[in-house]
């Protein structure tokens, strides 16, 4: 799991990366302001959740988050507030921004607890729980477990195709092939119950058509989430 954490304030900053260490041993990225946020998130790393003071130098935490719902190939990184910053406009401008959450410093015990119960939320999006996934599908675990073989295939083939594609140009017959199979991909992660790899599958396919870079990032991201999930479970 890899966490971007950003705050310009060094005691906070450290304090953050200490409450997130409790959550699962994460690998944390640390940034010390919003620009040094901003060429993290720009660069070839793939996060699982983003946590943000407010106020940093320009762009803050707020400003952060709407680059990031404004960018095709970022938007479904999931982010979270953690500041002491509570007024009613950052309030309300923090729920018009699709955050994960908004945590009031300073932080403390029970900061790891909010934050470990979103990280589970989050994960149980990128692929249903085995239990609740069997009793759906009324396949046994066995079974299951080729459905998410098979669709990590899938997946690790898209980003192939995606990759081929950023790098030489959308011919028309690597485009018809990637929509193609991407159609099914989709069918497969509303299958499993992927939500949140569906979404990602349909902006990969959305870039493409409009002939916008970022698809072979969107794709990219997915196959993070998915691997980094499916290789967890026993």
């Amino acid at each position: 799991m890899r966490i971007l954490a950003a705050d310009d304030d060094l005691v906070s900053r450290l304090a953050m990366e200490d409450v997130l260490r409790q959550c699962g041993s994460p690998e944390i990225v640390l940034a010390e302001d919003g620009p040094s946020a901003w060429q993290q998130l720009s660069g070839d790393a793939f996060f699982d959740l983003i946590c943000l003071d407010v106020r940093m130098p320009p762009p803050d935490g707020l400003e952060l988050v709407a680059r990031l719902r404004a960018a095709p190939a970022l938007k479904r990184v999931p982010a979270m507030l953690i500041t002491s910053t509570a007024d009613r406009n950052t309030v309300l401008s923090a729920t018009r921004s699709d955050l994960q959450g908004f945590i009031v410093k300073p932080v403390g015990a029970e900061t790891t607890g909010r934050i470990q119960r979103v990280l589970a939320q989050l994960d149980a999006s990128i692929l249903e729980p085995v239990e609740a996934a069997v009793a759906r599908l009324r396949v046994d675990v066995e079974r299951h477990a080729r459905y998410v073989g098979a669709f990590r295939q899938q997946i690790q083939t898209l980003l192939g195709l995606a990759q081929e594609l950023a790098s030489t140009g959308a011919g028309a017959h690597a485009r018809a092939a990637f929509m193609q199979k991407a159609d099914a991909c989709r069918t497969a992660a509303l299958t499993l119950g992927s939500p949140r790899l569906e979404q990602l599958i349909s902006d990969a396919l959305a870039l493409l058509a409009a002939d916008k870079p970022g698809a072979d990032r969107a794709m990219g991201q997915a196959a993070y989430w998915l691997e980094r999930v499916a290789t967890a479970r026993p």
